[in-house]
């Protein structure tokens, strides 16, 4: 429990220290697309050879990519009915909030230091997750609320996912699991340098992103926004964790991927569709915030 709690405390704590950068002038929010840039191509990828290394390819990692699809696909078709009422650009801020996690800049950061043996697991759903950012959520996106702004062909889709250092690294090492392959210690080594930046600069990446100013009438609907979100987020953990018959592990970390917070990419979908950048990035910021207590309250009660 008390690992939990230090885990938590320190990543808010650095999570200040970013937002105080920014605030004090020494640093600005476009400084974090460098810092972005570090994580996904360098600190993230080596985190994720980390740990998939020694993992074998069985019918659990494989379901998990399966769940990371459905839950997606469920979150978003419910968030577009509910508001199927509004105006596009809001049924589409609906949709893009309840579909996506954040996963590599958050999840994956927030359970390495501790619990680091969940990671191809929660790796596993981040797959799944993926193809739905980058590809099947804008399109379902476009056919609820006929913006017709993210319609691409396939192979756009498939190159785009490739673009990402992160979802090649989970593709490669999931090939290499599959032919038995490991990769050496020494070599290991060297990629573990690279993989010990991965949560303080995610943390530190998300102060310098951190908004807070939104007008009154955009803070009640973000209220609305995160209650449902995390309503529905909620009910998934409970279902992950009580109901499916997997080991605990796998369980513990379907929980943390239900309570994840918001997507980059989906947050990004959000202004593409017509919403304003105040108010996606506080919608972000404030989901990061309640993840973080969210999980760390999950994981201190599930006893890791």
């Amino acid at each position: 429990m008390g690992i939990v709690f230090a885990q938590a405390i320190s990543f808010l704590l650095v999570i200040l220290v970013g937002y105080l950068f920014k605030v004090g002038g020494l640093l600005e929010a476009k400084d974090g697309q460098t810092v972005s840039k570090i994580i996904l191509n360098l600190t993230l990828p080596a985190t994720i050879i980390i740990g998939f290394n020694t993992v074998e390819i069985n019918s659990t990692l494989i379901l998990l990519m399966s769940l990371g699809l459905l839950a997606n696909f469920f979150l978003i078709t419910f968030g577009g009915f509910i508001w199927r009422k509004k105006n596009s650009a809001d049924q589409a801020l609906m949709i893009f909030s309840q579909g996506g996690y954040n996963i590599g800049n958050f999840t994956i950061p927030f359970v390495q230091g501790f619990f680091p043996q969940a990671i191809p697991f929660i790796g596993s759903f981040d797959t799944g997750n993926a193809l739905m950012l980058f590809g099947g959520t804008p399109l379902l996106a476009d056919k609820m609320t006929g913006q017709n702004r993210g319609t691409r062909g396939i192979w756009e889709v498939i190159f785009q996912l490739f673009r990402s250092p992160s979802f090649s690294a989970y593709i490669a090492m999931i090939i290499l699991a599959i032919v038995n392959i490991t990769i050496p210690e020494n070599v290991l080594s060297v990629v573990a340098i690279f993989a010990s930046g991965n949560a303080f600069l995610s943390m530190f990446m998300i102060g310098l992103y951190l908004e807070f100013k939104i007008s009154r009438v955009d803070l009640a609907k973000v209220a609305k926004l995160l209650f449902t979100r995390y309503a529905l987020g909620i009910s998934l953990a409970l279902v992950f964790y009580f109901l499916l018959p997997l080991p605990k592990i796998v369980r513990l970390s379907l929980v943390l991927v239900a309570l994840a917070p918001i997507g980059t990419v989906s947050t990004i979908n959000m202004v593409i569709y017509g919403n304003k950048t105040s108010l996606s990035g506080f919608l972000s910021s404030t989901s990061i915030i309640i993840s973080l207590v969210l999980m760390t309250i999950a994981l201190v009660f599930m006893g890791i």
